[in-house]
C-alpha cells in the first residue's frame, strides 16, 4: 500500500487529538475547569479535521484502478524456408482414397439390413 506510512501518521494524530480532547473532558467534568472545556472542543476539532484530511490524503494517493492486461504467449516465429534436409511432400492423388466402389452394395444387401434393423428394433422396444 503506497503511503501507509502517511496513513499511519495521520492515525497517530487523531489519536493524539482524541486523547487531548479526553483528558481535557475529564479536567472540566470532574475539576470544574472551565477553560478545560475549550481545550476539548479544540482537540476534539483539531481530530475531526485530521480524519477529513486522511480520508482525502486516501481518495487522493489512489490511482484508478486500470484493467489487467491478460500475459499470452506469442506465437512461435517461423522461418522464410523450410529445413534444408526435409524434402517438401506432394499431396496424394484424389484417385488413392479408399472407397467402396458404388455397385458393391447390391439391393438384396440394403434389403437384408433393413430388415435386420427393423427386427432388432422390435425386439428391444420397451
Amino acid at each position: 500500500m503506497r503511503g501507509y506510512s502517511v496513513h499511519l501518521l495521520f492515525h497517530l494524530l487523531a489519536v493524539v487529538a482524541g486523547a487531548a480532547a479526553g483528558v481535557a473532558a475529564g479536567l472540566w467534568w470532574f475539576a470544574g475547569n472551565p477553560t478545560a472545556v475549550w481545550i476539548a472542543g479544540a482537540a476534539l476539532t483539531v481530530g475531526i479535521i485530521v480524519l477529513v484530511l486522511e480520508g482525502l490524503y486516501i481518495s487522493g494517493v489512489q490511482a484508478p484502478e486500470q484493467p489487467r492486461r491478460s500475459r499470452r504467449r506469442a506465437p512461435p516465429k517461423r522461418s522464410g524456408g523450410t529445413r534444408p534436409d526435409l524434402r517438401p511432400v506432394r499431396p496424394q492423388a484424389a484417385e488413392t482414397t479408399v472407397r467402396p466402389p458404388a455397385a458393391a452394395v447390391d439391393g438384396e444387401t440394403r434389403k437384408s439390413a433393413a430388415d435386420a434393423l427393423r427386427e432388432w428394433s422390435a425386439n428391444n422396444r420397451q
